[in-house]
């Protein structure tokens, strides 16, 4: 693992196109437009032409070239650190076309094109065998089953959810834990898209959760050809292109989505060629908890929207009010209830304490395997580094700037023993199903009551005694509000960031990089964060335009008349759903009893005299 630390640095800060290869579609500009004639072309071209990508392997100047083209017109090329990394994919199958956005410049300056670049991915090279469709391919019906949970038996209380699903039922599962809840969703979602091509829609009550589940599955779904995409607030300008694309033509299988964006994009989703066969709500006690929340108040009418599909609800936790609401506003007629207690967790009490690291020393002083989880990338590599000294070798740290390579890397040594402590954020977990982790450290305190849930619970899987450790304490509460309120701001700052920002701009168009924005302005609950998801929340409320030219990143002011209400945009509303679930957990993770603690981690909650099947 020497080499992993040895490019910790560049594990932090990778170079600014190191993750363009894995996406569906980014916005870049032509380079090279100024020589020989290609001035006249590009000056005639209009936003929204097709262009094609061509790849120039006997480029004598760089055998990576990727050279733009509008017919036999040569235009100029591919920024080169941007076709380095989209070479290996085109080499292996992927094409790659590009349409017009922005022609700049004119007059004095020359004349730039912004190109929309799209990625279209080559047919998988293996899928389900059984009723496939066309252009799919053939391989066997257990490969998906196997990616997914490897060659462990599915239980007993999973497949009489898959058994009802396949009914065609609108099914409710209760499952503890660590108990295989993701399976119920993600076996049968893959298999509609691959033997019928049907979509699935699945439902997160907050936008993290969906990132979370979205990196995990997308590596395990990639080599089917499932078309997998996340939709809320927090994506970016590349990859909301990308599905924008999607939603136009149809061209999706599984979507993972929040609430507020489904709702607010409602008539995206209710096009015909978008209309799901199933909706999995995961998490579904929110519909009754969060019932305040006008996106779940308005599920009925959402579904209704989508043609009212076939419904899937999932939760660990559903009280008998919860239970019968879930069923009255999913028009629920099966369920499936898993009322086993994972009698071998148990909670140690460490909230608070000064020396964590030492406190680790001590206690993971042993043989058995361990997750430290952290709430940065930065932390979760000085935490690692303290811990080598200790431990040696069998330390690591794992987060989402990892590679994908050395990530996987990493979870082979982990899962053979060579390693036996990882220090990770959440982008360790989800489909990351090892049964023999005798620890969990809670290192920081988390930012919602599912992620505590899940990271606690993916201890002692295999049945023998396991340990979660609760390092947080009262600091780490103020530090997760100061980040939920730099990441989510509120009414008053947005107002306040606008005036500032349209104060600096000239002829209502600002050209700084948010970093120079956030400081310039100098306020203490705006960093570049901050600056980004306001740019976001104004995009959507039709109050500025943004992107990039051949000067840079621009913001440019809109006109508009009357008044905004920015609590009806995606961004925001995921915002204050993310604050307000912080607040409720805050009161069960620093106030509750251990005892308490430990009987929500290691059972499912649900109602007193009810059968467990229906």
């Amino acid at each position: 693992m020497g080499a992993l630390f040895a490019r910790k640095a560049e594990f932090l800060s990778r170079e600014p196109f190191a993750n363009i290869g894995e996406s569906d579609a980014f916005n870049t500009k032509i380079v090279g437009v100024s020589f020989g004639r290609r001035q006249d072309a590009v000056a005639g071209l209009l936003p929204g032409t097709s262009l094609d990508l061509v790849r120039e392997p006997e480029n004598e100047k760089d055998p990576n070239a990727i050279a733009v083209r509008f017919g036999q017109l040569q235009l100029g090329y591919i920024r080169a650190a941007i076709a380095k990394q989209l070479v290996p994919n085109i080499d292996a199958g992927d094409r790659y076309s590009a349409v017009a956005e922005h022609i700049t410049g004119g007059g004095d300056k020359h004349v730039g094109v912004n190109i929309a670049v799209r990625r279209h991915r080559r047919a998988p090279p293996r899928v389900l065998a059984v009723a496939g469709i066309e252009g799919k391919g053939t391989v066997a019906a257990d490969e998906l089953r196997r990616a997914l949970i490897g060659d462990r038996p599915i239980r007993e209380q999973q497949q009489a959810v898959l058994e009802r699903v396949a009914a065609g039922r609108n099914t409710l599962a209760v499952f503890g834990t660590g108990r295989g809840k993701s399976l119920c969703f993600q076996l049968p979602a893959g298999e509609r898209a691959l033997r019928r091509g049907e979509k699935t829609l699945v439902f997160y009550p907050l936008r993290a959760l969906a990132n979370d589940q979205y990196d995990a599955l997308s590596r395990r779904f990639e080599p089917f050809g499932i078309r997998l995409f996340r939709a809320n607030g927090s994506i970016g300008g590349e990859e909301r292109a990308a599905l924008d694309a999607a939603l136009q033509d149809g061209a999706w299988d599984i979507v993972m989505a929040t609430p507020e964006f489904a709702t607010y994009h409602r008539a995206a989703f209710a096009r015909p060629q978008n209309l799901p066969s199933l909706v999995v709500v995961d998490e579904a006690h929110h519909l009754f908890e969060s019932r305040h929340r006008q996106a779940y108040a308005a599920f009925g009418e959402l579904l209704d929207a989508l043609g009212r599909p076939q419904v899937l609800a999932l939760t660990a936790t559903a009280r008998e009010d919860a239970f019968r609401h879930i069923r009255k506003a999913l028009a629920i007629d099966a369920w499936v209830i898993d009322p086993t207690v994972r009698e071998n967790l148990r909670l140690v009490e460490a909230r608070g304490i000064k020396d964590k690291i030492a406190y680790m020393e001590r206690e993971l002083d042993g043989d058995g395997k361990a997750i430290i989880y952290c709430n940065s990338r930065p932390e979760t590599v000085k935490v690692a580094e303290r811990l080598r000294r200790t431990f040696g070798d069998v330390v690591a740290f794992y987060h989402a700037g990892v590679p994908a390579a050395e990530r996987g890397a990493i979870e082979e040594f982990f899962r053979a023993g060579a390693l036996r402590v990882i220090v990770a954020t959440t982008a360790f977990g989800e489909g990351i199903d090892l049964p023999d982790v005798r620890n969990v450290v809670l290192y920081h305190l988390n930012f919602a009551f599912t992620e505590f849930n899940q990271q606690a619970g993916r201890a002692g899987r295999d049945g023998d005694p396991a340990r979660i450790h609760l390092l947080y304490g009262e600091a780490d509460r103020r530090i997760n509000d100061f980040i939920i309120s730099r990441d989510a701001p509120s009414l008053a700052v947005l107002r306040e960031l606008y005036r500032g920002m349209r104060n600096l701009s000239q002829l209502d168009v600002l050209r700084m990089s948010f970093a120079d924005i956030a400081a310039t302005l100098d306020h203490d609950m705006v960093a570049d964060g901050t600056v980004s998801s306001a740019v976001k929340i104004w995009e959507e409320a039709g109050l500025v335009d943004s992107g990039r030219d051949d000067d840079g990143r621009f913001v440019r002011f809109l006109e508009f008349e009357g008044k905004v209400d920015l609590t009806k945009t995606t961004r925001f509303a995921e915002g204050e759903a993310e604050r307000e679930s912080f607040e409720r957990f805050c009161k069960l993770a620093l106030e509750a009893d251990v005892a308490s603690l430990e009987s929500v981690v290691n059972r499912p909650i649900y109602p007193d005299r009810i059968a467990l099947r229906s």
